[in-house]
C-alpha cells in the first residue's frame, strides 16, 4: 500500500503510519540519490544512510499534518523527501562532529569512508536535498510553493543554529555553569524544531491551511519537540547499542550538557559532584567505559534519569492539552487520532 492509499487504510499506531509511507518516501529520496553518472562507490556514500532509512519519524509528521489539515497526502510526496534526505546528512556531519561510533546499526560513515569524503559526500547530499525541495516548491505552486520552501529553509537554518548552541555548551569543561534555560534553548533550536513541529508546519503549509494555524501548532509542537530530545537524552542512558541504532553513552564521554546532567549536579553530594567534575574535565577520548557507566549509575542513583522522563511525560500532558484547544474546530476522526498517538508516541519510546 502506498500513500494514494493511505486515507483509506489508516493505522492506529503512529509508529505503523512511519511504516506505510516509508518506502515511498525511500523511493522518492532513490529518484535523485541514484546518479547514473559517478563512481559506484561514490555513488554508495551517498546512499549509505539513505539505504539504512531510519524510522521515517520527519517526514510521518508532514505528510499526517497534511492529512489533518484536509490537504492531498500525494502533494506532501517530495517535501517528506526533502525532510527525510536532510536527516541523513546531517547525521553524516554529526556522527563525525560528535564522535559517534554507530548509526542505525551499522558504522558511523566517517568511520568507513574517511572524515573528507564523508563530509564532501553530505555536502552533496544537501545540494541533491534542495534541488527536491525546488521540485517540490515548483509542484505546489504559488503561493504554497514560497511557503514551504521557507519554513523548509527556515528550520534547517534554526537548525544549525541549535547545533553551535550545543557544541558552545559541550565545549565547556565547567558542568555547574549551565542553566536549564540554556539546555532548553540549545534543544529548541536544535531538535524541537527541526524533529517535531517543523515538519508539522510544513504539511500545514501544503493543505494550504492560513498563517495563523500554522504559528498557532507551536502552542503544542514545542513542548513535544522539547519531550522528544529529552527521552533521546534519556535512551543515551538507558538503552543499549543495538536497540538505539548508535553508541550509548556518548552524551556522556563528549560531555554534552543534558537535563540529567543537570538534575545531577543540583542533586548530588560534594562527593558525588567532584567525581562527575573529574570525569567531564576529560576529554572524551580519555574517559573510559568504567567511568561512562559509573556517571550513568550515579544519574539513576540520584534519580536523574526519572527526572527527565517525568519531565518529558509534564510536556507531552502540555501538548495534548494544547493541540485539542487549538485544533477543536478540527472533526474528531481517525487522522486526528493518529496525531494525538503521535504526539504519546515520543514517550512511550522509552517503555
Amino acid at each position: 500500500m502506498g500513500i494514494k492509499e493511505l486515507r483509506d487504510n489508516l493505522p492506529k499506531e503512529f509508529s505503523k503510519f512511519a511504516e506505510l509511507i516509508k518506502e515511498d518516501v525511500y523511493n522518492k529520496i532513490k529518484e535523485y540519490t541514484s546518479l547514473s553518472n559517478v563512481k559506484e562507490h561514490y555513488r554508495k556514500m551517498l546512499n549509505e544512510y539513505v539505504d539504512r532509512k531510519g524510522q521515517y519519524r520527519r517526514p510521518s509528521y508532514l505528510i499526517l499534518w497534511t492529512m489533518l489539515y484536509n490537504g492531498n497526502a500525494e502533494d506532501a510526496l517530495l517535501p517528506a523527501a526533502a525532510q527525510q534526505l536532510s536527516e541523513d546528512w546531517l547525521l553524516m556531519i554529526d556522527d563525525w562532529m560528535d564522535n559517534n561510533l554507530l548509526r542505525r546499526g551499522g558504522k558511523a560513515a566517517y568511520l568507513i569512508y574517511g572524515d573528507k569524503l564523508t563530509i564532501n559526500a553530505a555536502s552533496d547530499l544537501q545540494a541533491l536535498n534542495w534541488k527536491i525541495a525546488i521540485d517540490a516548491y515548483k509542484q505546489l505552486g504559488e503561493p504554497r510553493g514560497s511557503r514551504y520552501i521557507r519554513k523548509f529553509f527556515d528550520m534547517l537554518h534554526v537548525t544549525h543554529i541549535g547545533q553551535y548552541l550545543d557544541l558552545t555548551l559541550t565545549s565547556s569543561k565547567d558542568i555547574t555553569s549551565f542553566t536549564i534555560e540554556d539546555y532548553y534553548e540549545s534543544i529548541h533550536a536544535k531538535s524541537a524544531y527541526y524533529s517535531v513541529y517543523g515538519p508539522m508546519q510544513q504539511g500545514a503549509i501544503i493543505a494550504n491551511a492560513d498563517e495563523s494555524k500554522v504559528e498557532a501548532i507551536e502552542s503544542y509542537g514545542v513542548p513535544a519537540g522539547r519531550a522528544f530530545q529529552i527521552i533521546d537524552d534519556v535512551l543515551d542512558c538507558a538503552s543499549d547499542d543495538k536497540t538505539l541504532g548508535k553508541t550509548v553513552g556518548t552524551d556522556v564521554r563528549d560531555g554534552v550538557k543534558t537535563i540529567i546532567l543537570w538534575h545531577a549536579v543540583h542533586n548530588a553530594s560534594q562527593q558525588q559532584l567532584d567525581m562527575l567534575k573529574e570525569i567531564y574535565a576529560k576529554n572524551p577520548e580519555m574517559k573510559t567505559d568504567e567511568e561512562i557507566h559509573k556517571v550513568i549509575e550515579l544519574f539513576k542513583e540520584l534519580g536523574s534519569i526519572d527526572f527527565a522522563k517525568n519531565e518529558a511525560k509534564r510536556l507531552i500532558d502540555e501538548a495534548l492539552s494544547n493541540f485539542n484547544k487549538v485544533e477543536r474546530d478540527l472533526a474528531e476522526n481517525q487522522i486526528k487520532d493518529l496525531a494525538r498517538d503521535s504526539l504519546t508516541y515520543i514517550v512511550n519510546r522509552i517503555k
